[in-house]
């Protein structure tokens, strides 16, 4: 499926199905249903020529918050031309599609009583609904997409029920002129969804002192809902969603560009990290990077293998332990796709059990007895390992796989080597995952705590310290670093 930036492929592909469909939006105040709809307008513009009615804001207000709309008018880009599908016969005549308007206005047939026929005499000015038929019939046979913002306020204003007005246009607009029209409720009231071919309600809730935003997809008639639920962000005043299966494969096989450090802090290698944790990692900093449960290992993966990277790039000492169990050998293939090995085998020590070695010891591995980790991670044995790597020195630690060595208690063992980090300006990384028993006790140690989690299908990165919102993580190439990009949800 090709990939569409900002509303959810499912509603792309709603509204760009053969003839017209109607859609609700519904959400209380605040979830962001104006900038979908204005969204949806822009995604699907090459298209379709598209019509907004806003019924509570001024142009001006609108203008004032979404400047790239102002843009896209003044260039003419929201009506871009584009062949409807849902062409109807030519020699159908145009009043015919006006059925439900004309009883609306009370100028339809009527053979009731008294009350009803001076009702009709009378009639009501239903100015804007006539200016949408118009620019319907104008744009014919090209496909329309309307968007009422909002019908209830439509509905107030003419003394018509919302029931009324959206059975009105369902039947002319949408299944008359097979054009598409996006109804936005004020509220989260499900009473109308009947009423349309698709809905779709938006939220705005709390994650752990954070504003999430989230979407579910509850109807498309007629069309396959293959993700119901969407994280989404408003971000620079548009949407933007994120699928389940956006790629989780890192494009980690290029030559290595690394980052530098800024100021008085050294770099993770991600660029979008680095700008979250204030500028990179602090020297002589203890960090957390605490795993919820279902992150794919390809997110972990692509951390250490960044963090690495850039050290070893910057000619500096890394002291590694992968997660995961995951083999010394393993741990070095995946870097060295980026940079050469002889560069990797110079400037990483990867401990390994002496009795599970073979007879040939690789450089890069760091033989450890695996009785105490007191012993195994003395500073001055690595220090005179790394003898050739410049300062400061990473230690990057994946405590499933320490836990698994030394058992749950061995923060107790890593003591003279935190002091140790700490004295000589290095940078200690320690990587938990959900399991382990030492993630309380590092939160208490750590100067910088990042939690990474999984929520509506999309993984999530955000700090505890320093406190932040929640970002979005995906992977985008980067001139420089790590592939792994940062989206914030606002």
């Amino acid at each position: 499926m090709e990939s569409v930036p900002g509303i959810p492929r499912d509603i792309y592909h709603f509204f760009t199905a053969e003839g017209g469909h109607s859609l609700i939006v519904r959400g209380n105040a605040g979830t962001g249903k104006t900038t979908f709809a204005l969204q949806t307008i822009e995604d699907i513009s090459a298209i379709e020529k598209s019509f907004y009615l806003s019924t509570r804001v001024s142009d001006t207000s609108l203008f004032a918050q979404f400047p790239w709309l102002k843009k896209k008018i003044e260039r003419g880009e929201t009506s871009s031309c584009g062949l409807g599908k849902g062409k109807t016969e030519e020699h159908e005549s145009l009043a015919r599609r006006r059925t439900r308007l004309r009883d609306l206005k009370g100028l339809g047939d009527s053979s009731e009583g008294e009350e009803t026929i001076m009702s009709i005499s009378i009639g009501h000015d239903l100015g804007e609904l006539e200016t949408v038929y118009g620019i319907i019939e104008k744009n014919l046979p090209a496909k329309s997409l309307i968007v009422l913002d909002s019908i209830d306020a439509l509905a107030e204003k003419y003394g018509e029920t919302c029931a009324k007005l959206m059975i009105a246009i369902q039947k002319d607009i949408v299944e008359g002129y097979c054009a598409n029209v996006m109804f936005v409720l004020e509220s989260a009231d499900p009473q109308l969804d009947y009423l349309g071919d698709g809905v779709v309600l938006l939220r705005s809730t709390d994650y752990q002192g954070r504003r999430i935003r989230d979407m579910e997809i509850l109807k498309l008639r007629g069309c396959e809902i293959r993700q119901p639920r969407y994280l989404f962000t408003l971000d620079g005043g548009k949407i933007t969603s994120f699928a389940h299966d956006i790629r989780e494969q890192s494009l980690m096989s290029k030559a290595w560009s690394p980052v530098e450090d800024s100021s008085d802090r050294t770099s993770w290698g991600i660029m979008d990290l680095d700008r979250l944790l204030l500028g990179g990692l602090e020297k002589g900093s203890v960090v957390l990077i605490e795993l919820g449960s279902n992150v794919p290992t390809t997110i972990s993966s692509a951390l250490e293998c960044s963090l690495v990277a850039n050290f070893i790039e910057l000619k500096r000492g890394v002291l590694w332990v992968p997660l995961r169990k995951a083999s010394a050998e393993g741990a070095r293939k995946n870097i060295t796709r980026m940079l050469h090995k002889e560069v990797f085998d110079k400037y990483v020590r990867i401990p390994e059990k002496a009795t599970q070695m073979g007879a040939v010891q690789e450089h890069y591995v760091l033989p450890v007895e695996g009785a105490t980790a007191l012993a195994d991670f003395n500073w001055q044995s690595l220090a005179f390992s790394l003898k050739d790597a410049g300062a400061p020195f990473l230690s990057l630690i994946g405590f499933d796989t320490m836990e698994s060595i030394y058992g749950n208690h061995v923060m107790d063992q890593l003591t003279d080597h935190l002091l140790s980090i700490r004295r000589n300006s290095g940078v200690f990384v320690g990587i938990t995952s959900p399991s382990t028993s030492s993630v309380h006790r590092l939160a208490d140690l750590a100067t910088t705590h990042v939690k990474i989690d999984r929520i509506a299908g999309t993984v999530v990165l955000f700090g505890e310290k320093p406190f932040t919102a929640c970002n979005a993580v995906t992977f985008e190439e980067k001139e420089k670093g790590g592939d792994v990009s940062l989206t914030p949800i606002l």
